[in-house]
């Protein structure tokens, strides 16, 4: 049975986002994805919370609707990207 990989960013091996030329995550430029075993986790906890990220350099803005939102920086050209609200989303 083959083990499932994921692709991930090769500096911070968070999630690799296809067409985004900075990670999200750390700032770094994208280039080729790494590879790193598929690893599946339950977690229960507070429902998902709405949060805009807006890049101080550029004005590009996304949402996320995670528990946890470690996205810091802007997919587009690196800049600071902070979030900004916290709406429950139910």
């Amino acid at each position: 049975m083959k083990t499932p990989m994921r692709k991930v960013c090769a500096n911070c091996k968070e999630n690799y986002i296809n067409g985004d030329k900075y990670c999200r995550y750390c700032g770094a430029p994208m280039g080729e994805p790494a590879y790193i075993e598929e690893d599946f986790a339950c977690i229960y906890g507070p429902p998902p919370v709405k949060r805009t990220h807006t890049c101080a350099k550029c004005g590009y803005s996304w949402e996320t609707n995670r528990m946890i939102d470690k996205e810091r920086y802007c997919p587009k050209c690196g800049g600071a990207a902070p979030a900004t609200g916290d709406e429950e989303c139910m």
